[in-house]
């Protein structure tokens, strides 16, 4: 991993204008951990919104962001998580970890 450290962070979004295929229809947002690989805390924010973004999702709060230097670190915030960070791809910037999907009312 040439670009930097991993970093874990908890990460609230919902559905934006864009179709996407990570939310069910009754679903209008979700929370969980993700991890992103980056020199420091803003790149590794960026890598998360950026992420998110391509998938057509909007970002409404990222927390708790913390540097990962051990695959326990991973298993403490969530058992998903660290599965998933061991058969990353190479060249993956971006991890998922557990999705709590919640319902909204659909209205501003």
């Amino acid at each position: 991993m040439s670009d930097g450290r991993w970093w874990a962070a908890l990460v609230t979004f919902e559905r934006g204008e864009a179709s996407q295929d990570i939310l069910p229809e009754e679903a209008q947002g979700a929370c969980g951990w993700m991890g992103a690989v980056a020199p420091d805390e803003d790149p590794a924010c960026t890598q998360l919104v950026m992420g998110l973004e391509l998938l057509g999702v909007r970002v409404l709060q990222i927390s708790d962001l913390q540097a990962v230097f051990e695959i326990d670190e991973f298993k403490n915030l969530d058992d998903h998580l660290a599965e998933n960070f061991q058969v990353v791809e190479p060249g993956k910037m971006t991890v998922w970890g557990s999705i709590h999907r919640y319902i909204g009312d659909g209205e501003a």
